[in-house]
């Protein structure tokens, strides 16, 4: 018998199954779907077995083990993989890995072995396992041949268990064993009892071993569950739909198989009721299904209310669990013990067997387009696997991406719409000209009339969401005698001043300085911070307004496991005035208490170098704007800008989005963007920017040549970020009528390359529908 494998190695020159002889004791074993080691060259690779065929062939080489007792691919995923390979141009490697969660990875280790060894080095232990210096010398050593350092793979998953203590006789615990006589009268009490409760009253496992041997209990080995949401109860929660929910749900439950459905719904019309609605009809009906959330703040809010609803039945995958986490719920999904799998992008993979509804809430957030590889799109994937299953997909979002609603407009979507919010009124948005506050000598980042409703609803013990899509303390730092600006040694971009430690940090590389006392070129003292990141706003907050109660969230407060999940219960619990953040704190939150949201430099990000740069700050404006008055209290927003009558800022004012659509699309016609025309975006980057510079007028040419219709090229040119990571970058914009005709364009183009990218030579990145133009 032969498997046929792909190998854990992304390297475009061996992007193909390769050919393993399966040894008899695995035969009847073996199925496609299943994780293998395999010898590769030199190495221990890990393999996923991607189909497996009868007969023989001489020269083959053996598996050398099976990871797995069952598939962890199904059948469908095995398909998938090879649909995403072709679609975003990836190795399949790399989407079939995608796949499984991090514990079912590997990662890869040399065996020290050897008579003569260095001291404190042990022959059977792991190169790993020994510090750099140490490393050092073994490598030293293997190259001489002293000593023999054997590849091999190991294995990242867990599994948590605990001893289940039960009493058989507690005649048998000597009078004299006070211990074990103490552990007795709690068995009497409970007679089984996990070793993790009882040792806590200092009972040795050497008193437990000698309980079992003179057979007063019985001492057995369990497995358990890592739930991080464990202590939610069901709570079957009965909420009667208005006329327009009612309508999506039954919409919903008369899909046809495979249809696209697009939910729209205005900020509060009660969309999750309706998810909530349209999946307990899909578990009535003995079938599955998924919930995708764009940010990790959102999920627990969600969980909580899908725990409520499904108890234990639902699964939930996101990275901020631990990896330990994830897999248990993972397995608990592929033991089918679940019907609903809540969870960010990756969710998307979760391998259920009979799925029934896919949907997507906030679908227009580009958090769901994975931005490495493989660059998917969670839309794209869960669209395939509806079709796979003949099951119905919804898109739900307040502010659709432009694409999706074109689509709907053109029937290829079918539109829902909610457009009343769900017991009250939108909240008045006012608009505030920051040119004006300067002009009265107001250098704040808050307007009066913000600063006054601040006050108002602190004294009113209200609560407010405050909003600046920066983090840090300032964005950079300047001299002003040379007027140099702190940059990145390895990317081209500003250091960003975080007061925190009085840091320099690039928020691309993770570089950072101390904040240094004089310019680095010309030793003046008149060095300075410029700008304004959320740290900055909250400390200003605090000096206005000492008595503030402030919970800031941003990627530097929200980096720890359960860091989300914890500031957003201390301000449902009322433990804070403001909740000060970047866009994580935009969308999907339901605080009832919250009457004011302030918006600060809401025109910062139009002049990104991007076209869809006006749509994610209406999308922005308008999803946080949303999130006052959702209670029974009255809510209203302050929008600050300098841009007051840019149609952006406008049009999401008004809660306007048929009118920001119209004028977009326009916009987007004349200039040839989507959904008008499917883009891809081509980088090269090098270490020199000649290379890469190059490299890409090469690949320009070839492109040319292959003469793909109605098609565009734009480029070759520098990158906005035109150095990331000590390396140089130039782009190619390809637009295309017809995506199906260019990606084996691309695909014959990039392996034309391989050789050449597996050398290092330069790095090549081909990103189908980018999100990220930097």
């Amino acid at each position: 018998m032969i498997a046929h494998v792909h190998v854990d190695a992304p390297v475009i020159t061996i992007d193909r199954p390769f050919d393993y002889e399966v040894p008899p004791q695995f035969e009847t074993l073996i199925e496609p779907g299943m994780r293998v080691s395999v010898p590769f060259g030199s190495r221990r690779l890990l393999g996923i077995v991607t189909g497996v065929s009868e007969g023989t062939r001489e020269g083959l080489k053996p598996l050398e083990a099976l990871l797995d007792e069952e598939s962890s691919l199904t059948d469908e995923l095995l398909d998938l993989s090879t649909h995403v390979k072709e679609t975003t141009l990836c190795f399949r490697s790399s989407a079939l890995l995608a796949m499984l969660p991090a514990a079912l990875k590997v990662s890869y280790d040399k065996e020290i072995k050897g008579e003569t060894l260095p001291d404190g080095v042990r022959a059977g232990t792991h190169l790993s396992e020994y510090p750099k210096e140490t490393q050092s010398i073994i490598l030293a050593l293997a190259k001489k041949g002293d000593i023999l350092l054997a590849p091999v793979l190991k294995e990242k998953r867990t599994v948590k268990t605990d001893l289940v203590i039960e009493l058989i006789d507690a005649t048998l615990i000597p009078a004299r064993a006070k211990k074990q006589q103490e552990a007795i009268k709690l068995l009497k009490d409970v007679p089984r009892m996990y070793w993790s409760s009882l040792r806590q009253i200092g009972l040795s496992r050497a008193q437990l071993q000698k309980m079992e041997s003179l057979r007063a209990v019985k001492v057995t080995e369990v497995e358990l569950n890592r739930d991080p949401y464990a202590t939610i109860e069901q709570v079957i929660e009965t909420v009667e739909l208005n006329e327009s929910q009612a309508k999506a749900v039954h919409a919903i439950r008369d899909a046809e198989a495979g249809e696209t459905l697009l939910l729209h719904g205005v900020t509060g019309s009660g969309k999750t009721e309706v998810y909530l609605e349209a999946i307990g009809q899909v578990v009535d009906d003995g079938k599955q299904a998924i919930l995708l959330v764009p940010e990790i703040s959102l999920t627990p809010m969600m969980v909580k209310r899908f725990k409520r609803r499904f108890g234990d039945r639902v699964a939930v995958l996101h990275s901020a669990l631990s990896q330990g986490e994830k897999y248990d719920e993972w397995r608990k999904i592929k033991r089918r013990e679940v019907d609903v799998v809540v969870g960010a992008r990756s969710a998307i993979f979760a391998p259920l067997e009979n799925i029934g509804l896919i949907i997507l809430d906030e679908e227009h957030e580009t958090t769901y387009k994975q931005e490495e590889n493989p660059r998917y799109h969670a839309r794209d994937v869960a669209i395939w696997r509806a079709e796979y299953h003949e099951c119905p997909v919804v898109l739900g979002s307040a502010t659709p991406s432009l694409e999706s609603y074109a689509r709907a407009q053109k029937g290829v979507y079918r539109y829902l719409q909610l457009s009343e919010r769900y017991g009250g009124e939108m909240p008045p948005v006012h608009i505030i000209d920051m040119r004006r506050e300067l002009a009265k000598g107001n250098t704040t980042m808050f307007s009066e009339d913000l600063f006054v409703a601040i006050n108002d609803r602190i004294a009113k013990k209200e609560q407010c969401v405050i909003l600046l899509n920066r983090r840090g303390f300032t964005t950079f730092v300047m001299c002003r005698d040379c007027g140099e600006g702190l940059t990145c040694p390895h990317c081209a971009v500003n250091l960003t001043y975080h007061q925190h430690g009085d840091r320099l940090k690039c928020h691309y590389c993770g570089y950072e300085i101390g904040m240094p006392s004089k310019c680095p070129t010309c030793d003046s003292k008149k060095i300075k911070q410029f700008g304004t990141g959320t740290q900055k706003i909250e400390t200003e907050l605090l000096n206005r307004i000492p008595e503030a109660r402030i919970i800031r969230m941003d990627q530097d407060t929200t980096s720890r496991k359960g860091s989300h999940e914890q500031l957003l219960k201390r301000f449902e619990d009322g433990e804070a005035d403001i909740l000060l953040g970047t866009q994580m704190i935009a969308k999907g939150l339901d605080f009832p208490n919250v009457t004011l949201v302030g918006v600060l430099a809401a025109d910062a990000t139009l002049g990104m170098p991007d076209f869809r740069a006006t749509e994610r700050t209406f999308q922005l404006v308008t999803q946080v704007a949303g999130r006052a008055g959702r209670g029974s209290l009255p809510g209203e927003a302050y929008v600050q800008t300098y841009n007051p009558d840019h149609y952006v800022i406008e049009t999401a004012s008004e809660h306007d989005y048929e009118s920001f659509y119209a004028r977009e699309m326009q916009l987007r016609q004349v200039g040839n963007h989507p959904p008008y025309w499917y883009v891809t975006l081509v980088t090269f980057a090098a270490e020199s920017p000649l290379v890469a510079q190059a490299e890409a007028e090469l690949f320009a040419a070839d492109f040319v040549e292959a003469h793909v219709a109605q098609s565009r090229l734009n480029g070759p040119m520098p990158a906005p970020l035109s150095k990331l990571k000590n390396l140089f970058r130039y782009q190619l914009f390809i637009k295309t009528k017809h995506p199906e005709a260019l990606y084996p364009v691309l695909a014959t183009l990039q392996q034309a390359r391989a050789k050449a990218i597996s050398k290092k030579e330069y790095q090549l990145s081909i990103d189908v529908n980018p999100y990220v133009f930097m």
